[in-house]
């Protein structure tokens, strides 16, 4: 009887561990790229583009617009979405042997390198990039 308390209680407290980090993982990281985000700012020259933060204005990234082809821009009806400066990150990753390690699909988790997250009104934006001569692919979800 001991033994079987004790072997419940091992597995209920293995459960709860297991069900804390994904709790942790998933949805912590969520607010805490929100915070991340809502910090941040945007800021388009005729060189560069350039992610900063808002607090002490150090620069994040940048990227010399010479470098970017294009421009995807993902939005609801509300002209709310993200901008990603050169190709978006497939969820299934790259489709080339060096990614595929198993036969088995994988998941891709990492985030677009130069984007601009959540932004709001990007139907005004859109035309400062095509000013500027970039190609603009947009979607709507």
């Amino acid at each position: 009887m001991f033994l079987i308390n004790t072997i419940t209680s091992i597995l209920f407290f293995f459960v709860v561990i297991v069900v804390g980090i994904v709790f942790f993982t998933t949805f912590f990281n969520w607010i805490l790229n929100y915070f991340k985000v809502k910090n941040n700012y945007y800021l388009i020259t005729n060189e560069r583009i350039i992610v900063a933060q808002q607090s002490d204005k150090e620069i994040i990234k940048e990227k010399k617009l010479s470098e970017i082809k294009k421009v995807h821009i993902e939005m609801n009806d509300k002209f709310f979405g993200n901008i990603i400066f050169g190709e978006p990150e497939a969820a299934f990753g790259e489709n080339n042997p060096r990614f595929i390690i198993s036969k088995r699909m994988e998941m891709n988790f990492k985030p677009d390198e130069y984007a601009f997250l959540s932004v709001e009104n990007i139907s005004e934006i859109i035309p400062v990039f095509e000013n500027l001569k970039l190609k603009v692919n947009k979607t709507f979800y």
